[in-house]
């Protein structure tokens, strides 16, 4: 569990339910021969539990958060620290770990705002935010993009919290809409600092001056917390005494404390004109921060779609594509796919699913693969029906979907057996066409 305190766990911080599901998941992911391969995934999971904090008490949590005086950083002082403290080595059984203890403190985190009476949407702000900075961290890691498996960009927390992955535009335009009224959101403001400062760059990430930039947001929203949070006094003894008493002293004659007292004071005003001329040019970028923020951001690169990306088989007559802005299909002939009656996929085409499994795991949504046969019943003691033949088609190509890295949790096989013809069932033609199974990819 996340908290405060060093950035470990032990083993009964996993449920025996969780650590059951993490090991037939590694399992399942690697050959049970393997001897070698399997003692190396024990080792990552229990390095990758070693690394994270002790749990705190709900109830402390909560009396900690109420009498800090920004409840909201606070609160968020365990995500932050997790932030800090990415591990360095995790394996796919540790990246699974590390994402669901990150899940339930992201959960945490949001039920004690909730508790705290914080406000709703500066609990909000900071969980995306820090949502973002965390999928950030993880893919910037060596762990995941060598990953053989699947990659943390799958299964993101700012995705699955806000259904949302453009946060590293997005936080940059939340920070110019907060800068305008700083005092009311000064909270909020403290929280995406510490964000910033522990490393989060999001678009500026690839800009040639953008280390230079992301420099200048976080000076500024620094300077905006110090005015917020400690004001400088008028003076330095509003109540001191200005009266000379006593004998009129030489130039060589001074006590030392009224030396000391001079050069306090022309530290003081040397440190004066410093934060009047940092101030100034703060101004100038609040004023270019605020007008970011009003810009629409430019539009997302155009990614290809499958048609383009499937051309070469498309003019081969291998598949057909038939997508719009919503919905994306592509329909498989079941004749060079399956044997007449059989189930399993013809070899020759599984690098086509392999590429097509490559683009579907880039973007969101739900994918079904639904099988279809013509309207000549089957003659077989394996399938009872043409929808049950169909179906344990459909299932074949879902697990090879699976296998070459789309999460299970996205796919749906359906079997329709004869339903929905595209051709004509009265001649030989016409049932071909319809012997075929479809992969559809709604967002």
């Amino acid at each position: 569990m996340l908290a405060s305190g060093e950035w470990k766990i032990t083993q009964a911080d996993i449920t025996p339910d969780a650590e059951q599901a993490l090991q037939q998941n590694a399992t399942h992911a690697q050959p049970a021969q393997d001897k070698q391969a399997e003692t190396a995934a024990e080792v990552a999971f229990k390095t990758a539990m070693s690394r994270m904090p002790p749990g705190e008490v709900p109830a402390a949590r909560l009396r900690a958060i109420l009498a800090a005086g920004n409840p909201l950083l606070e609160a968020a002082r365990p995500l932050l620290r997790a932030l800090a403290d990415m591990p360095d080595n995790l394996t796919g059984v540790g990246m699974k770990v590390l994402q669901q203890l990150l899940e339930d403190e992201v959960r945490n985190f949001q039920r004690l705002c909730e508790q705290a009476n914080i406000r709703r949407d500066h609990m909000l702000g900071a969980s995306y935010c820090l949502s973002t900075a965390l999928d950030e961290a993880a893919m910037q890691t060596e762990w995941d993009r060598n990953s053989p498996g699947a990659k943390w960009s799958t299964k993101t927390l700012a995705a699955k919290f806000h259904e949302d992955v453009k946060g590293g535009v997005k936080i940059f335009n939340l920070i110019g809409r907060l800068l305008e009224d700083s005092h009311e959101h000064l909270d909020l403001i403290e929280v995406i600092y510490r964000v910033l400062s522990l490393g989060f760059m999001g678009t500026y990430r690839t800009l040639a001056d953008g280390a230079r930039r992301h420099d200048g947001i976080r000076r500024l929203l620094f300077n905006k917390i110090q005015e917020g949070r400690n004001p400088l006094p008028l003076a330095l003894s509003p109540h001191a005494d200005s009266t000379a008493h006593g004998k009129r002293l030489s130039l060589w004659n001074f006590p030392a404390w009224i030396s000391f007292t001079v050069l306090g004071l022309a530290l003081l005003g040397l440190f004066g004109w410093f934060k009047y001329h940092l101030l100034s040019e703060g101004a100038l970028l609040e004023t270019r921060i605020i007008e970011i923020g009003r810009m629409t951001p430019p539009p997302a690169p155009r990614v290809p779609r499958l048609r383009e990306l499937l051309e070469n088989e498309i003019a081969a007559n291998m598949v057909s594509v038939d997508e719009d802005a919503r919905h994306s299909t592509v329909t498989f002939r079941g004749d060079a796919m399956f044997a007449p009656g059989g189930i399993d996929v013809n070899a020759a085409m599984t690098p086509l699913i392999v590429k097509i499994a490559g683009e579907v795991a880039r973007v969101p949504g739900r994918v079904t693969v639904t099988g279809y046969t013509d309207n000549l019943p089957i003659r077989s003691r394996r399938y009872a029906s043409n929808d049950a033949l169909s179906l344990e088609r459909a299932t074949q190509v879902v697990q090879q979907l699976q296998a070459a890295g789309v999460p299970a949790g996205r796919l749906e096989a359906v079997g329709r057996g004869a339903s929905s013809p595209l051709g004509d069932n009265r001649t030989a033609s016409g049932r071909a066409v319809n012997r075929r199974v479809e992969i559809a990819v709604v967002p």
